[in-house]
């Protein structure tokens, strides 16, 4: 049988260069090269990454000039207008990328067969990848990492429904210029984005999508990036970590996290809030990451940006992970939690919907009601010894069972699969 190429080719498009957005594209990208497939990552402005682990700094593009002008004067009309931030507004100018097709193509060695399009805010937009879908006929598929999608700007939502039907009056907007500009930027996604993509989300973000006006009828997949259960695992002695980590022994480990731990969505007003609200069980608390929050517990204890092994160890010392997200496509620690046996409470947010079950994995509280996370984090941290454990036994099975390596290493080839069913091309054979 004839086909088109012994090997599909793979792009990647991202905006970032650092963070959980930038990990999971990369993570993505290494497992694409695992099944043997030709995998390039294209970075805004800065770098192509080849298949053989190569590199090719891309700083010398031309920008679009008269895009780069239309930006300048957006800007200069927009300049004394309040944007509310508390929504992600990070790109009100995205009609006018500085990037073509061609910028992204000239590149590559080979045109690609697929597109995935990660989190591309002030890089590529609903054009650029129409464009590049028309010049190469590649399948585009978007990896829902916020809800820039469907939005005329925002790249989380939060309590606002203005993406179904336009996003007229959005609350972050206080100028007519900057709502115009926001409507504007939600018709030029609905007139350019292509009609026959493919979206990975899971169900929180797969329903948000189907409301919006954009929503054109995209094959929607579900797809949680396989996780390596080898690195994270369970503790065999929690109590020797706590001691290597000056953490009380005897003490219910309560763990929260984000990047930054002052942005407002990752809802750590939240977690205190309802820490404040307990009674019972002498907890510790121990957030990881950047910022420092007001109204903590005396004994809490700032751990700062961790690295991958440090993280996993908090993971592991940890009686329960909270999640008080209102507003994320992931994030990835519930996944990561999971897979080291560590129960979750969270919100009916993300990730959080797919993966965690009242009773079994942890707790599902009320969106945005800390009382309710308070008694989910009560819930976990008054188990018994053995129900604690059987409780995370099922956190570990599951997470095995349905994003491990070992169950669905061959996920992303699958996947792949699906998008060149009936279609005359081969995919690599994987030994």
């Amino acid at each position: 049988m004839e086909t088109l190429r012994d090997r599909p080719v793979l792009l990647h498009l991202t905006s970032l260069s650092s963070g959980g957005g930038y990990t999971y594209t990369m993570d993505f990208h290494r497992k694409c090269l695992e099944y043997g497939y030709d995998s390039y990552v294209v970075i805004r402005g800065k770098t192509c990454l080849y298949p053989d682990g190569s590199s090719r700094e891309i700083n010398n593009a031309k920008p679009l000039y008269w895009n780069k002008l239309r930006r300048f004067v957006f800007r200069k009309a927009i300049r004394h207008s309040h944007i509310d931030n508390t929504y992600s507004m990070y790109n009100l100018c995205e009609r006018f990328t500085c990037y073509s097709a061609k910028d992204v193509l000239k590149f590559l060695p080979k045109k690609p067969d697929v597109i995935f399009v990660h989190w591309v805010s002030d890089f590529a937009n609903a054009k650029v990848i129409h464009d590049l879908g028309k010049l190469t006929g590649a399948k585009i598929v978007f990896l829902l990492v916020d809800h820039a999608l469907y939005s005329g700007g925002c790249h989380y939502q939060l309590d606002c429904q203005g993406y179904v039907n336009g996003c007229k009056k959005c609350p972050a907007a206080s100028s007519w210029i900057v709502q115009k500009g926001i409507e504007w930027n939600y018709l030029f996604k609905k007139k350019y984005l292509p009609k026959n993509s493919y979206v990975i989300a899971n169900k929180s973000e797969e329903y948000r999508l189907r409301q919006s006006e954009i929503y054109k009828g995209f094959r929607v997949e579900r797809l949680i990036l396989p996780m390596d259960e080898l690195r994270y695992h369970p503790a065999e002695n929690r109590d020797e970590l706590r001691e290597k980590w000056g953490v009380p022994i005897n003490s219910k480990i309560v763990l929260a996290g984000a990047t930054n731990l002052n942005e407002p969505r990752k809802g750590m007003v939240l977690l205190i809030r309802a820490l404040q609200q307990m009674k019972g069980e002498v907890i510790t608390l121990l957030l990881a990451g950047n910022g420092t929050l007001q109204g903590t517990p005396n004994n809490a204890i700032f751990l700062g940006s961790l690295n991958e092994q440090q993280l996993i160890e908090a993971y592991q010392m940890a009686d329960v992970f909270v999640c008080p997200t209102i507003a994320d496509a992931g994030p990835m620690m519930v996944q990561q939690a999971l897979m080291c046996g560590t129960p979750v409470v969270a919100f009916p947010v993300g990730l959080s919907l797919d993966l965690v079950k009242t009773g079994k994995t942890g707790y599902v509280a009320e969106y945005g009601n800390a009382e309710d996370l308070a008694i989910g984090i009560e819930t976990i941290v008054s188990l018994s010894k053995l129900d604690w454990q059987k409780m995370s036994d099922c956190c570990r099975e599951n997470a095995v069972r349905l994003y491990s390596n070992q169950e669905k290493g061959h996920a992303i080839d699958e996947l792949i699969s699906k998008l060149f069913c009936g279609d005359c091309l081969t995919k690599p054979n994987i030994t």
